[in-house]
């Protein structure tokens, strides 16, 4: 976990408290994410590693439905 004046660094950010409001509420998978906040794909991984890194959310890996691959969540 980080500190009090990273944490505030950390959640200054527009979209990660947004990313942060979405998954309070349930998982979501990047892309929904990106389309929930009309941001890139591509932003919302870098924000929620900033949020991994910094101990406010954790990711799993499930299954896809589809047989793919699996997927970050």
């Amino acid at each position: 976990m980080v500190d009090f004046d990273e944490a505030i660094d950390i959640l200054e950010n527009r979209a990660r408290r947004d990313i942060l409001r979405h998954l309070v509420k349930e998982p979501h998978y990047p892309l929904q994410l990106s389309e929930l906040l009309e941001i890139s794909q591509q932003a919302v991984m870098k924000h929620v590693k900033i949020l991994e890194k910094a101990g406010f959310i954790d990711s799993q890996t499930v299954p896809s439905e589809k047989g793919g691959p699996p997927k970050k969540m």
